[in-house]
């Protein structure tokens, strides 16, 4: 389920952040901010920090920062969702109703994310294989070692104009959506 910026506005504007996080870290106030021992790392003097003006808390000791919805979601390990859920129930809001045209438009958005994926792993493929050798040598002379080519999900694009296009279309992808998905362009003139 998605939630739109208004709706998670509204909960954190019903709710002060040194409340919700003061029931499971001891806070203290200190000027305009409270202060208590990191949620996240062992530690004996504090480095956390909550903040109501800004609606933010800040780990100095863990490097962890962020919203109410962060804070659960790293202390309690809860889903945005869930995180989400247990505020609003908490502010007394209730949950808006699931729009089919926007859970239509989220299962197209996971569609097309992955035929990126799958085009991704293509090229990856094309770098490792007989294909991608002259890019493979680039990157040796350039010092880019092999383990950080996965890492950052480096790929070779063969010269062929329409492999990749006819790879994923034997996978099922429609052109249309390769196109949106920005895979592929779709001339003005019609052409292919």
């Amino acid at each position: 389920m998605r939630f739109d910026e208004a709706f998670l506005d509204e909960i954190k504007s019903r709710l002060r952040p040194s409340d919700v996080i003061g029931r499971t870290v001891k806070l203290q106030k200190r000027g305009r901010e409270f202060v208590g021992l990191s949620p996240f790392t062992k530690e004996k003097t504090p480095s956390f920090y909550v903040n109501d003006e800004k609606g933010q808390f800040f780990d100095f000791s863990s490097g962890k920062t962020g919203d109410l919805i962060a804070f659960l979601q790293e202390s309690e390990r809860l889903s945005f969702v869930e995180a989400v859920e247990r505020l609003a129930a908490e502010a007394g809001l209730a949950l808006p109703a699931p729009d089919p045209r926007a859970a239509e438009q989220e299962k197209k958005r996971q569609g097309l994310t992955d035929w990126t994926e799958l085009a991704a792993q293509w090229f990856s493929r094309m770098l490792n294989g007989p294909p991608g050798a002259a890019a493979r040598a680039y990157l040796e002379r350039r010092g880019l070692p092999a383990s950080d080519w996965e890492r950052f999900r480096l790929g070779f694009a063969p010269a062929s104009r329409t492999s990749l296009k006819d790879y994923l279309v034997t996978k099922g992808a429609r052109p249309a959506d390769l196109v949106e998905a920005g895979l592929l362009i779709a001339p003005e003139d019609g052409g292919a």
